[in-house]
Parts: C-alpha cells; structure tokens; sequence
C-alpha cells in the first residue's frame, strides 16, 4: 500500500489561563502542534501529532517527499521522518490492516498505562492550584518541574494540604542541582514525604560519579533521560531504577 498524500495541519493553541504566565515565559513555542494527515492508495488516513518547538524532529516537506509515492512499510521504521510523520504512518497502517498499534511494535505488556499531570516549575499557591485540578480530573499522580530557586518544601507542603493522601509526586530537576552534593543534601530533605514517588535527572547526566553517589545515599527511585550516559555505562554502573525515553534531549 503506497503513502498517496501528505497534509500538513499547524495549530496555535492558547495555553489555558492556569498555566498560561508560566509557560509564556518558558516554553512559549509549545503552543504550536502540527498534525501529519497521511492519505494511503487504498484510501486509509494516518493521524500523527508533534510539537514541532520540542519533540526530537520536525516533518519537512523535503521528508513528506521521500515517503510519498512508496510503499509505506519502507519507511515505517525510519526515525528520521519525525515523530509527527512517523507516528500518521503508524496509524495508517494499523488502520489499513485492522490491527492495534503494539502489534506493529511487539508483543503486549500491559492491558494499562498510568496517565500523570504535568506541571512546570511554579510558587506554592500555583502547583497547590495544579495538583488540586489534576485531582478532580481523576489524576491520581503528576510530574512537576521542580527547581532550586523555589522553595520547594513550601510548594510541597502546599500541594498536601489540597490532595489526598495517595496523591504521587514525580519532581523532575533537569540536572539543575549541579552536583552530587547539592542534591545529596536536598533529595534527603524530602525522604521526608512519602507521596515523593520519583526524582527524574537530578544533577547532569553525563556526571556519572556524581549520579552514583547520588543513588548510593537517596532511597527513592531515580530516573534518567535514555541516552546519556551511554546505555552501557548507565547499566554497569547501576546509575538509574527506569529510563525516560523520547521527548526533548536529554539533560
């Protein structure tokens, strides 16, 4: 089955108000989403969504023009299409062949995956305002952003005081505790909160003594973007519990 056509769609989303201030001053350019539209021969579309300011590569037209007219199974695997484009193709031939996607990718491991909220780095009122929404939504845990130059117990202690007990944290420091001292003596500081359920990229990770001894004195799961240090250092030197995998670079 050939790819017959390619239709790019571009989306400028306004940020909701909650997070709007936040995310104007950091991430301004996620507002854009582009949609890639595939259209095979046999009359099957393929929807794929990226945003184009952040995920791993952009969908060019000088791409669309290498997919289309071929046999879509001979560029299914190639990454360098883009996360957009790639993903349409996924969707269409799934579609095309009445199968579910993990089927294209391996075999089934779970009938389930836990959804989190997210959150950028903000003041205590403002994630307390978060995590509270997230909650009458039915989220049972969220991601957040968090940074040295709040202050973060006062954020969390903010953020306790408005969801239940089970409620689960993930703080994700984007390596900016600088140092494996620096995050020793912060990370212990919060063993004090149980619903702390994760620390994501706490100092570099190419600091690979640092993030060692950093994992020797915390007693909480640690995660690192995959990639960085090089899988085979991350696995001999037992840097990390799981990996985060795709989305933007890694720290």
């Amino acid at each position: 089955c050939t790819v017959k056509n390619i239709e790019r769609i571009v989306l400028n989303i306004p940020f909701h108000p909650r997070c709007e201030r936040v995310k104007e001053l950091r991430v301004f350019g996620w507002s854009v989403v582009e949609l890639c539209r595939v259209t095979l021969s046999s009359g099957v579309v393929g929807v794929g969504e990226t945003l184009p300011n952040y995920t791993f590569r952009r969908s060019t037209d000088e791409l669309f023009n290498k997919v289309i007219g071929h046999n879509l199974f001979d560029h299914l695997w190639d990454d360098t299409l883009g996360a957009g484009l790639q993903m349409a193709l996924f969707d269409a031939v799934g579609k095309n062949e009445n199968v579910a996607a993990y089927s294209l990718l391996g075999n089934k491991i779970r009938e389930w995956c836990p959804i989190s909220w997210w959150a950028m780095d903000m003041g205590p009122k403002d994630w307390a305002r978060q995590c509270k929404e997230a909650v009458a939504k039915g989220y049972v845990s969220t991601k957040l952003k968090a940074r040295s130059w709040q202050d973060l117990h006062a954020c969390l202690q903010a953020i306790f005081r408005v969801v239940p007990k089970q409620f689960k944290l993930d703080l994700d420091f984007n390596g900016t505790l600088v140092n494996s001292a620096n995050a020793v003596e912060l990370l212990k500081s919060l063993e004090q909160y149980e619903q702390v359920a994760m620390i994501e990229s706490p100092i570099p990770q190419d600091d690979v003594s640092g993030n060692r001894h950093i994992r020797s004195r915390f007693n909480r799961p640690l995660a690192m973007h995959f990639g960085s240090p090089p899988i085979m250092t991350t696995l001999a030197e037992d840097l990390t519990d799981g990996f985060v995998v795709g989305g933007g670079a890694a720290q």
